[in-house]
């Protein structure tokens, strides 16, 4: 009586492995990445952002050049994100992460850190896009001697096109337009030098760059 008992334990057992979603087998060569966006500024939710997960793997023993796609997926209404994907010989992983008006990001991943089944929790802030208009006009009545100087006072690195060196322009008539984005919702400082007359006019001010539009300098001397 205890023997078939004990048979049919065995039997249960086994049915249960064989009829689960994953078995070990399946499990222990899946990764998992999961994480969550947040806005820089406000740190509410990134709603919305597209993440897609790029691997660079070994074929036949040959690194393969180019990084092809893992997984993608989508940030929900609180920002987070998970992309579950099959174990390989991967040399480097890396994670992108865009939503139109922001500005794209790209984290490295170790593939070492990886463990199957074991969700790895990379946290993304996301930064916001703010154009920069900087418009510099001399009024009339002007001269070929009106001169100005102008730069900008802070650079936001990888997040702006922009750089702080000096703008000097000479002459009469002079209107002129410089582009750039920086990080929105923040505040640059300028500084700007009249040298048109025998005393120098020096103005050092800063202007709030909106988020997600145009914000236009216009400094006329």
């Amino acid at each position: 009586m205890k023997k078939l008992i004990f048979i049919e334990i065995i039997i249960i057992c086994l049915f249960t492995i064989f009829s689960s979603g994953c078995s070990r087998t399946d499990c222990a060569n899946t990764y998992i990445i999961d994480g969550v966006v947040t806005e820089s500024i406000t740190g509410n939710p990134g709603v919305g952002f597209d993440i897609e997960l790029e691997e660079q793997v070994l074929e036949n023993g040959v690194l393969n050049g180019f990084f092809e796609i893992a997984g993608t997926t989508t940030t929900d209404d609180a920002g987070f994100f998970s992309i579950a994907f099959p174990r390989k010989n991967a040399l480097a992983y890396r994670l992108n992460v865009s939503k139109e008006g922001w500005y794209d990001i790209t984290v490295d991943i170790n593939p070492e850190i990886l463990i199957p089944e074991i969700p790895v929790q990379i946290d993304i802030e996301s930064v916001p896009i703010g154009e920069f208009t900087i418009h510099l006009l001399n009024e009339v009545p002007s001269l070929f001697s009106d001169k100005i100087r102008f730069r900008l006072l802070r650079n936001y690195d990888e997040f702006s096109t922009c750089d702080t060196e000096w703008k000097v322009l000479n002459g009469a008539s002079i209107d002129t337009v410089f582009n750039c984005v920086v990080p929105g919702n923040t505040w640059m400082p300028y500084i700007y030098i009249d040298q048109s007359n025998d005393d120098d006019i020096e103005v050092t001010d800063s202007i709030f760059i909106a988020s997600f539009q145009v914000t236009t300098l216009e400094i006329t001397y």
